[in-house]
């Protein structure tokens, strides 16, 4: 069964195309352009890399579950100097290639599984908990486990889920958003919709609580799409406070998917310990009927 044509794969198209350039010299992509302002930029840069790689996904498109994070997080000048060297990773052999792109989103897992990341380590905790999600991971998976045992993990967590990214393009951690210029996500939330809505999903996660404001402002012009059941605040993650939403998504003529925000979820704060209790809140409110 071949996948279903989705605006995503219509954006990266054409994105490639624009970063290729003729291959004379990446070009710029125009939509990254039009953000310009939406976050605080660094100094003498632009919000977002308007000349690198678009990253649109990691892992299986088909997969159960799907967990949803703001964008890449990455220094503009240090993505958009890192275009060439992302072509040879992802064995492109130019930058129109969206079949090998997918190849390359696809299996960035497998070649990634040995670069030291513990926030790819702590969505392996925070999924520890999720039952039937499709999701296979190492049965001894511990915060004190070695070092292979959490590669396994992380290799599971970025190939066998889907993780999409809101605005696929690179930028230092978003804090904040301009809420004069919030509108301007919406083909974006579109997109991401679109993609969800294309297979058959069992949990569908948004990784940051600017995803309720990102959401308020997709309503405001298609209302009542996304509908918020109810925000829940956990006491008992150590000291710290945290909190999730259940909400519900209304897209065009599919059947309505529940989903979550999980709004603690991109806190340094948070150990592996930490965050596998914070997951497993976060799954009891979603089973909650």
């Amino acid at each position: 069964m071949t996948q279903i044509r989705t605006m995503m794969d219509e954006r990266i198209e054409k994105e490639l195309t624009e970063l290729y350039n003729e291959g004379a010299t990446p070009g710029n992509i125009k939509d990254a352009l039009r953000l310009n302002g939406l976050i605080q930029a660094e100094d003498r840069q632009r919000s977002f890399a308007t000349r690198a790689l678009p990253q649109y996904y990691v892992g299986n498109r088909k997969a159960k579950t799907v967990m949803v994070m703001l964008n890449p997080g990455c220094g503009v000048k240090e993505a958009n100097q890192k275009f060439k060297e992302d072509i040879k990773k992802r064995s492109l052999k130019d930058a129109c290639s969206i079949e090998n792109y997918h190849i390359g989103s696809e299996n960035f897992g497998h070649k990634d599984k040995e670069r030291p990341d513990p926030f790819d380590v702590k969505q392996a905790f925070f999924l520890r908990h999720w039952k039937g999600s499709g999701i296979t991971l190492p049965k001894n998976l511990n915060p004190k486990c070695d070092k292979q045992t959490k590669q396994d993990a992380k290799e599971a967590v970025l190939t066998q889920k889907l993780q999409l990214e809101l605005i696929p393009y690179a930028s230092r951690s978003i804090n904040k958003l301009n809420r004069q210029k919030i509108g301007l996500l919406v083909p974006f939330v579109e997109t991401l919709f679109d993609e969800i809505f294309s297979e058959k999903r069992k949990y569908i996660i948004f990784c940051s609580n600017l995803f309720e404001d990102i959401f308020k402002a997709y309503n405001k012009q298609h209302p009542d799409t996304v509908i918020f059941e109810r925000s829940v605040s956990f006491d008992e993650i150590g000291n710290r406070s945290a909190k999730c939403s259940v909400i519900t998504i209304h897209y065009k003529t599919h059947k309505p998917l529940k989903a979550i925000i999980a709004h603690t979820f991109p806190s340094r704060a948070l150990s592996y310990r930490l965050m596998e209790m914070y997951g497993e809140l976060c799954y009891r409110e979603y089973i909650k009927k």
